[in-house]
């Protein structure tokens, strides 16, 4: 049986890349197209294998054959039936459910298509190990989740050296996982441990599973502005951003998906019973008190972009029964900044300095199990003045350095500059962490 689907654009398609990316339980085929594609998918006797002709292609094949074994994907090989058409066979180690669909071209990502194989097996081994691991928790150990930002075909900020965000906040939380779990009574783990792409709602959903009791977002921001420096720290809004950086912020980071590549279907839009529930718990008050926390031990150990924990409305922090934050580590489009990020000593010292404000909160706090808090009805939180007047932050802030306690002024919004990663993919190579 074929499935055709089809594309009104009259004008021939090229490939001009071939990528995977590899996660523990799946596997996504990437390829790199001039604009939306019209293509076939052809029913094979043989389970393990997948065909898919792509119809209207002129141009050479970037790659002939990419081996991937990875444990779910063999083998992807690529060649022409005749002068307009492609075809796709994808060997598979054992039979996976796929899912195939289009992105659109975003900033300088180009027209997409996306092939992802889903092990069942292995998805369900992960969720019950995580299951598992919150059901064996005991009632004094403390459970963090970090989120190390971005991944896969999102590579996040990218420095003018090429330095990319997603590589940072990898590195970054790893070194703060594990700082944490030589410490008594707290376990540290994280929601993607490889170069690859996890929607938003899956990273919430993953610190659920475990029974987290913090949820913290690891990234590194850029901007137009290439002096600006420093850590911020942001919370879940619950009225509206601090101020434009903020937003602008949040709207850059809630794009990820879009960057990423997240099947329509997967797109979470029940916002806002979420953000009624989070009103009813304590998980707001709870996010800015640990937030504060970091911002007082990463004082130490590098300068501040803000003084304040700092609020908007990032879609990765929209947890309602886990406190939530997103900590933006300093600047990669700062050449200094970027010079720090990238070294092993600066990291550890952020990373430790991190750690230290995690393993404090989680101490001094006694969080409902895992099961009540769902069904915890709370009086809606009363914010502190305080944190109140966040909402009247100018978007131009002060910078104040650990050492001399100077302010400097910076000015400017945040913005992201994805790359387009397909280079090295055309020339046969492979992009795994």
């Amino acid at each position: 049986m074929l499935f055709l689907h089809t594309n009104l654009y009259a004008a021939p398609n090229e490939l001009t890349a071939i990528r995977y990316w590899s996660s523990p339980t799946s596997t996504r085929i990437v390829l790199d197209i001039k604009q939306r594609a019209t293509y076939q998918v052809a029913a094979q006797p043989n389970p393990e294998l997948l065909a898919i002709d792509l119809h209207d292609f002129s141009g050479p094949i970037p790659t002939n054959a990419l081996t991937v074994n990875d444990g779910i994907v063999k083998t992807v090989t690529a060649r022409r039936t005749n002068g307009r058409t492609i075809r796709l066979t994808i060997e598979l180690v054992k039979p996976a459910a796929h899912k195939i669909f289009q992105m659109e071209r975003y900033l300088e990502m180009p027209h997409r298509l996306a092939i992802d194989f889903i092990r069942q097996d292995l998805e369900q081994a992960d969720q019950l190990r995580r299951e598992t691991t919150r059901k064996l928790k005991k009632k004094e150990t403390r459970v963090v989740v970090l989120d190390p930002g971005h991944g896969g075909d999102d590579p996040g900020a990218i420095s003018p050296n090429g330095i990319r965000e997603k590589d940072v906040a990898l590195s970054i939380a790893r070194r703060i996982a594990r700082t944490l779990n030589r410490k008594p009574g707290i376990k540290a783990y994280l929601t993607r441990t490889g170069d690859y792409y996890l929607p938003l709602g899956t990273r919430t959903r993953i610190a659920r599973e475990y029974g987290a009791d913090l949820f913290v977002s690891i990234h590194a921001d850029s901007n137009p502005h290439p002096e600006l420096q420093g850590t911020a720290v942001y919370c879940l809004s619950l009225k509206g951003a601090s101020d434009t950086t903020a937003e602008l912020l949040a709207q850059k980071e809630n794009a990820a998906d879009l960057i990423g590549g997240v099947p329509l279907d997967e797109h979470n839009t029940d916002l806002n019973a979420i953000i009624i529930d989070l009103v009813q718990t304590n998980t707001f008050n709870a996010s800015v008190r640990c937030a504060d926390t970091v911002l007082r031990e990463v004082a130490r150990v590098n300068t501040l972009l803000r003084e304040q924990p700092q609020h908007a409305a990032f879609k990765v922090l929209r947890v309602p029964d886990i406190p939530s934050l997103l900590i933006e580590t300093d600047f990669l489009s700062n050449r200094r900044k970027e010079k720090q990020l990238r070294s092993e000593a600066f990291q550890n010292r952020l990373a430790e300095a991190i750690a230290a404000a995690l393993l404090r909160y989680v101490s001094d706090v006694t969080p409902l199990p895992s099961a009540e808090r769902s069904r915890l009805n709370a009086a809606p939180v009363q914010p502190s003045r305080r944190h109140e007047q966040l909402n009247r932050v100018p978007a131009v802030g002060k910078t104040k350095t650990p050492a001399a306690g100077a302010a400097k002024k910076n000015a400017g919004v945040p913005a992201s500059r994805p790359r387009n990663t397909t280079a090295a993919a055309a020339a046969g190579t492979t992009q795994k962490d």
